[in-house]
């Protein structure tokens, strides 16, 4: 696919299906160290401007990711939720962890979407 200019993206109409689904379903669950962790974003970016664009954000990661990795959204722990657009797979980046050390939480952003739930903290 070659180097994609990230910043000029036309996005696909299921990052728009999971910005409605993840406002109302904040919530999956993924393994690490095989222990089961529910990941809640709090901090989710949309294509807009402000402290919350994507893309903005893709460009303060400065390279830390492969260039078709789009960053969806942050946990309360800095934890990173992120989107291979060329294979459409979808990973969690563990904050202090090494770049390359990513968990695969859904094999497509469809697939995430259809995962995601809402517990309520009491």
């Amino acid at each position: 696919m070659g180097e994609l200019a990230i910043d000029t993206l036309s996005l696909p109409p299921v990052y728009y299906r999971w910005l409605q689904v993840v406002r109302r379903f904040p919530m999956f669950d993924v393994r690490r160290a095989g222990i089961l962790c529910s990941i809640r974003l709090s901090y989710i970016l949309e294509p807009t401007q402000g402290a919350k664009d994507i893309f903005l954000h893709r460009q303060r990661l400065g390279g830390l990711f492969p260039p078709p990795y789009l960053p969806l959204g942050y946990d309360v722990f800095g934890n990173i939720l992120l989107w291979d657009l060329e294979s459409g797979v979808v990973y969690l980046h563990w904050r202090g962890a090494s770049p390359s050390c990513q968990v695969k939480v859904a094999p497509s952003l469809e697939d995430l979407c259809d995962k995601l739930y809402y517990r309520p903290i009491h």
